[in-house]
């Protein structure tokens, strides 16, 4: 027992020590990201779509490489999209970076789900790289190494692979932008600029992490008293300003409340909200999130980094990167908080947090004393090891659990290979509507991504579609059983009224306008979800 563990030990020490095998190692680390990928993507229904996000970039991707412009088939409900007053305005921008990768990928390899993935899993893929690297470079190859694994088995960070949505691409780029400011050189500072530039038209709260970029750069470059000092006027002015002018930040502040729903505010509902509203609102949600902190991240990892930030080492480089990180989190809270408290907005972060939680693990084992059991190994081969081992057993595999045991109860209860329901729903759509129409829909924008059709996600009450104006703008009504009784697309009891008795709706407005066409069933044999499904379409007299 003794000769095998010297036998492993010995063969990591070589590989971790050699600054030669630094390519050796990021290939393995991008092989075993790749690898874990596959085996994730056998337990998913891979062929579809599954984050709505993603249809939204694929349909104006479409648009693009079809001739359209750049231009989206899907709106919520609100005035800024339908030009009429009386609902709350939110932007309609979507930050172009990913819809364009994805428009890349169709004309590389054809209009589909799968080339809608691929860009995201290319962004995984780097993610695995710039992660490993930029560990490597500041705390050497066993921490660029543990710090890729805990990324690449990270249960979230591989939904975002296979998602086809913007994450992938903004986590790879605030790693990329990590990595390129402490290279510190001229050259890597301007392709980090790039990189930092580009992340404002990834995702819309890039602004946390330019701030963070900018104290990162001030602090490595600057005195500490003139980095401090230019950090804190450029981060009170440009908050201000960036508030003033942000139609999103507005309304994820005032209008995302925790006594509605989220999707409340994007289907037509409008709230006056006062200072102690948003106070409770922001109180609220920093407790869910402390609560939940196990859900956002490891929970073992969390505590690693946590202490990490009370261990400081002589290299001002590597104080300053953990001061940004714990700038950059600690916003990343407090921003969720005050807006939309969703771990998709954490999440970004959490490849920083695991690289510091990682080289605190090592930086503690490393402080062992020797000799240990007795084992006839050095102590750079005992520190790898050990780290290792904590590193698979409580950042590995969960992951390995979900991918191997909890996906045979998802196969014995699921249809595998068959399209989800939505898509199922949306196919019908397009059969039994006209490619000109407006529709509005339950759908979400899988009835314009999968229905080819124009579609407007329903308002909260029929009556809401009465918008004052002596021409309707709407066609038809497709309303489907798809999440009906879901928080975030909850049907009620109006527009359920209609939905099952849509031959005899009790709303004037749909009475007077509308008359029914057809009602349609999906076999729950048919469907991925395995379960029964309907839809009603009602088109305008």
């Amino acid at each position: 027992m003794k000769l095998l563990w010297v036998l492993i030990s010995d063969s990591l020490e070589r590989i971790m020590v050699n600054k030669r095998k630094k390519t050796t190692l990021l290939l393995i680390c991008l092989a075993l990201g790749a690898l874990n990928l596959y085996f994730y993507l056998l337990n998913k229904n891979m062929f579809f779509l599954g984050f709505s996000d993603a249809a939204k970039f694929a349909d104006i991707a479409r648009s693009v490489v079809t001739g359209e412009g750049y231009t989206s088939n899907f709106t919520f409900f609100n005035n800024s999209s339908l030009k009429v007053s009386g609902f709350p305005s939110i932007s309609r921008y979507v930050p172009p970076l990913m819809p364009f990768s994805i428009a890349s990928s169709f004309k590389l390899f054809g209009v589909s789900d799968i080339s809608v993935i691929i860009p995201s899993v290319v962004f995984f893929l780097s993610l695995i790289g710039v992660t490993y690297l930029l560990g490597s470079k500041l705390w050497g190859n066993l921490v660029g190494v543990l710090s890729a694994t805990a990324i690449v088995f990270n249960n979230n960070i591989l939904d975002y692979a296979v998602s086809g949505a913007s994450e992938s691409l903004f986590i790879f780029e605030i790693v990329l932008a990590s990595l390129l400011l402490v290279v510190k050189n001229k050259r890597a500072n301007i392709f980090a600029l790039i990189v930092i530039v580009a992340m404002y038209f990834t995702r819309p709260q890039a602004i946390i992490y330019i701030f963070g970029f900018l104290l990162l750069f001030l602090l490595l470059n600057k005195p500490l008293k003139k980095a401090v000092i230019s950090f804190l006027l450029v981060f009170i002015v440009g908050s201000v300003l960036f508030l003033l002018n942000s139609k999103q930040g507005f309304f994820a502040i005032t209008q995302q409340l925790p006594s509605q729903s989220a999707s409340d505010a994007l289907r037509g509902l409008s709230q006056q909200v006062g200072v102690v509203l948003i106070i409770k609102k922001f109180l609220y949600n920093v407790y869910n999130f402390y609560r939940l902190l196990p859900q956002i991240a490891s929970p073992y990892l969390w505590a690693l980094f946590i202490i990490g930030m009370f261990k400081w080492s002589k290299s001002k480089t590597e104080n300053v990167f953990k001061i940004s990180v714990f700038f950059m989190v600690t916003i990343t809270f407090l921003v969720a908080s005050i807006t939309v408290p969703f771990f998709r907005y954490i999440h970004p972060i959490v490849p920083l947090i695991y690289i510091v939680a990682v080289v605190t693990l090592v930086q503690l084992v490393s402080n062992f004393q020797f000799p240990v059991l007795n084992l006839r190994i050095s102590k750079s081969k005992f520190v790898i090891l050990t780290t290792s081992f904590i590193i698979l057993l409580f950042a590995v595999g969960q992951t390995l659990g979900v991918i191997f045991l909890d996906s045979r109860f998802e196969r014995k209860t699921h249809n595998v290979g068959k399209p989800p329901v939505y898509v199922l729903l949306s196919w019908k759509l397009k059969d039994i509507t006209e490619p000109d129409q407006v529709i509005v829909t339950n759908l979400d924008t899988w009835g314009t991504w999968y229905g080819e059709r124009k579609t407007v996600w329903f308002p909260l009450t029929p009556s809401m579609l009465d918008i004052g104006d002596s021409s309707n703008l709407f066609d038809a009504i497709y309303l489907t059983s798809y999440l009906m009784d879901d928080e975030n697309y909850y049907m009620g009891s109006e527009w359920r009224q209609i939905f099952l008795n849509p031959d005899q709706p009790e709303d004037k407005f749909i009475r007077d306008n509308y008359v029914l066409k057809g009602l349609y069933g999906i076999d729950a044999d048919d469907n991925y979800e395995n379960e029964d499904a309907r839809a009603v379409l009602l088109v305008k007299k």
